[in-house]
């Protein structure tokens, strides 16, 4: 989509330029690393947030780093004690595992206190309103009597340590688009004018239900923290920032005893002649707890299922899953990937065509179609994809996302649906490359990735991608003619740009640069010249030397980004997926366990803006982010299986962590460009066992499979025959149903995520100490 220059300001400039801005001289900051205490989940963020919601709702509600429900409309506090004290509780956990139910607890003064949040709609579909629930449990964990108090309040919006006001650890709302697909929030404006009032089991906000709380609980109720609830006094002078319509609870507990409160928060506030109040009201918490985890646990159970040892590495894969779907919205008849439900609440082809491969290679293939269709709303009259000035990645993008779709699918309605807008598309390519000098894509300013203004060099590579699996997609379609013509646009293409290539190497000593004209900028696109696409050979001495510098820059074991000045997670996996082809079993797992470490205990990923070594806070670069879910599902589904031309690849990547004895790697319902497999490799002392069940519509030339570099295999069966292992690999039959190896491991250095994790806290604690001594992060 093209956003409007003022709308690609707001999202652009506030939320990703801003931390440059705001750091150019910034004094070194630190977190005590008492923060990570003992017996906790792992959450690598110093204010982690996270998402409740529906998938395809339109909005969803933020879980802040205190434990809090921000909305568009407001927030949603909580105190504890008496006098109250905010709840501000880190750390947080998902029901499960992976399910969107959070869950924190905490303890004071032998008093256990235990918050489950979750929401769902009226009737589970996306159009009714969406209801936060919310259960306070109170557990004594002594052998007295012990009274517990807790209060539940509301303000607009959190403080704000930013020179512009933006509250901390939030996003910006209201916010209306002039076209659906830009930034949008829903909510209101703070007014000081607004009223606060009280009645049965309801707070009203001017008027309008803001939550519900029980009537059955000895209470009390109170217009801000210190002056009791008076009606006269129903319209307080209070800021932003000012909890206010609040009710006090007194919790009576008997040794050991257990008692809970439930209360409900709508999203949008809902006004008392509103024909849903009454249903809002009667709507339980234990039977709408059931609706959610059996909705999600359903969405689950209909893609690909993966089962191995480490608990973080599926209960990643499954939450990241639900985070970008909870982050698409159905406006309309229009089904809108969006990236996250906070800062990035709009439509991008670059994310959303990730998020669509995500969809397709674990078995969401209708999911995938629905977004595919909204990106027809962004193709320009004169045939390109655009959805932000500039950005021309977004036409291969696009034609990559409909090609690769089709291939795994096969459904040739949807191709016939497609190939229309796909002509249309290399039509304007082919007049744009004939006008530009390089005969490439033309020179642009995407005021954003790479930061440059030229030629981009990854813009370049997602065309010639793009036009690669169109051309297949046509070539499959029986289209011998198209497919002729797009095979020829690739060739003259391909050979401009590995012109170009060659000249600009040549300054950059081998190293692929953001830029064809000059080098600087930030490296992007640049490190895909494998990676969706085989653009260049795995090997190509320019692919080995661009990923030796890219990885010069790491930080704390990831990717930096602006000059090496912030962390950037899932611009690492550019590299992993890179390694996965070329075999870098090592490198990829290490990669992939430092991405695992920068990481939420609910599994949420982050984009950039955090300092190495620094205050692990990103700011109001909220989490969960969508583009990273959808990457680290595609890299883990890679690393299990892949499909490289007619070649099927199993097992490429697995972590000395899984392969034990009395483990076994479990893989269901896996889509691939051949049809869906199935396989499970059990390990027994000096064994392994390899069951494989394909379901092939088509199958591959042949099956391989990759062997740990651990490992030393000293005899081979394949459904009963002898074979041999060449390079680290068995080639096996499409129809192979059994492989048996008699094998010996080489030990090697510990590569799991526990240890990855205390590796880092140590590390941190060290860097800590002397933080403290000289006032510098080294």
């Amino acid at each position: 989509m093209r956003l409007l220059k003022k709308r690609y300001s707001q999202i652009s400039f506030i939320f990703l330029l801003s931390p440059f801005l705001l750091g150019v001289n910034i004094q070194a900051q630190m977190v005590d690393p008492d923060l990570d205490k003992p017996g906790e989940p792992f959450s690598y963020f110093s204010y982690p947030t996270d998402v409740i919601g529906l998938m395809d709702c339109q909005e969803g509600t933020e879980i802040t780093p205190e434990g809090y429900l921000y909305t568009g409309y407001g927030e949603l506090m909580f105190f504890y004690g008496s006098p109250p004290q905010p709840v501000n509780q880190r750390v947080k956990t998902l029901n499960k595992g992976y399910l969107p139910i959070i869950q924190y607890k905490f303890e004071n003064e032998g008093v256990r206190y235990s918050v489950t949040l979750f929401a769902y709609t009226l009737d589970g579909t996306p159009e009714t309103d969406l209801i936060n629930f919310i259960r306070v449990e109170f557990q004594n964990l002594t052998q007295n009597p012990r009274t517990a108090y807790w209060t539940v309040g509301t303000r607009y919006t959190a403080e704000s340590s930013d020179a512009r006001g933006i509250p901390d650890h939030r996003f910006r709302r209201p916010a209306t688009p002039s076209r659906v697909g830009q930034y949008e929030q829903e909510g209101e404006e703070f007014l000081p004018e607004w009223e606060y009032t009280f009645e049965e089991g309801l707070m009203l906000r001017s008027g309008k239900v803001f939550y519900l709380f029980p009537t059955d609980v000895l209470h009390t109720k109170w217009i801000t923290l210190k002056t009791p609830y008076d009606v006269r006094w129903k319209k307080p002078r209070v800021a932003p920032t000012t909890p206010v319509g609040l009710v006090k609870f007194k919790i009576v507990l008997k040794p050991r005893e257990s008692k809970a409160i439930d209360l409900k928060m709508p999203y949008r506030p809902l006004s008392p002649t509103d024909n849903n109040l009454e249903s809002v009201k009667n709507a339980d918490f234990d039977n709408y707890f059931k609706k959610t985890v059996d909705f999600w646990e359903n969405i689950l159970s209909q893609g690909m299922k993966i089962s191995l040892p480490e608990e973080k590495v599926v209960n990643t894969f499954s939450a990241n899953l639900i985070y970008d779907l909870i982050a698409r919205d159905k406006i309309g008849e229009d089904y809108v990937q969006k990236v996250n439900e906070f800062q990035y609440d709009a439509f991008w082809l670059r994310d959303s065509s990730y998020i669509v491969r995500a969809y397709d290679v674990t078995g969401y293939h209708e999911v995938a179609e629905q977004c595919l269709d909204f990106f027809l709303e962004w193709q320009t009259e004169d045939g390109n994809f655009l959805s932000q000035g500039g950005q021309y990645d977004g036409w291969g993008q696009s034609l990559w996302a409909i090609g690769q779709h089709y291939l795994i699918t096969r459904d040739n309605e949807f191709a016939r649906k497609f190939l229309p807008p796909v002509e249309k598309a290399m039509n304007w390519l082919s007049k744009v490359r004939k006008e530009d000098p390089l005969h490439i894509m033309p020179v642009t300013t995407p005021g954003d990735n790479e930061l440059i203004t030229g030629h981009v060099t990854g813009h370049n590579l997602w065309a010639l991608a793009g036009i690669d699996q169109v051309r297949a997609m046509a070539q499959s379609l029986g289209e011998a003619e198209k497919a002729q013509e797009f095979h020829l646009e690739y060739n003259d293409y391909h050979k401009h740009l590995l012109e170009a290539l060659k000249a600009v190497v040549e300054k950059s000593g081998g190293y692929i640069p953001p830029g064809l004209d000059e080098l600087g900028g930030q490296d992007w696109g640049n490190l895909m010249a494998v990676y969706p696409v085989q653009i260049l050979p795995p090997f190509d001495p320019l692919v080995s030397k661009t990923l030796e510098v890219a990885r010069s820059k790491y930080r704390e074991g990831i990717m930096t980004y602006w000059n090496e000045k912030y962390l950037h997670l899932y611009l690492t996996m550019k590299n992993s997926e890179t390694e996965v082809i070329r075999g870098e079993q090592e490198k990829v797992l290490r990669e992939f366990y430092s991405i695992l470490t920068h990481t939420s205990s609910t599994h949420a990923g982050f984009e950039w803006s955090i300092r190495a070594w620094g205050d692990r806070d990103f700011g109001r670069n909220l989490t969960p982010h969508g583009w990273f879910a959808a990457k680290f599902r595609t890299l883990l589904r890679n690393m299990l299986v892949r499909e490289e031309g007619e070649i099927l690849h199993l097992c490429s990547v697995l972590s000395p962590s899984w392969v034990r004895e009395g483990q076994s790697v479990v893989v269901r319902d896996a889509p691939t460009n051949f049809g869906k497999i199935d396989f499970t490799l059990k390990f027994e002392k000096d064994k392994a066992h390899l069951k494989l069940f394909a379901k092939f519509l088509e199958e591959p030339k042949k099956i391989i499979l990759h062997l740990p570099w651990f490992a030393d295999v000293r005899e081979a069966i394949a459904d009963g025959q002898k074979i041999q292992a060449k390079e680290g690999v068995f080639r096996l039959n499409p129809g192979t149903k059994e492989l048996t190896l008699d094998w010996g491991l080489t030990p090697v250095g510990a590569l799991s995520y526990d240890h990855f994790v205390q590796e880092y806290k140590e590390e941190y604690r060290t860097r800590y100490r002397q933080f403290l001594e000289k006032g510098e992060i080294e």
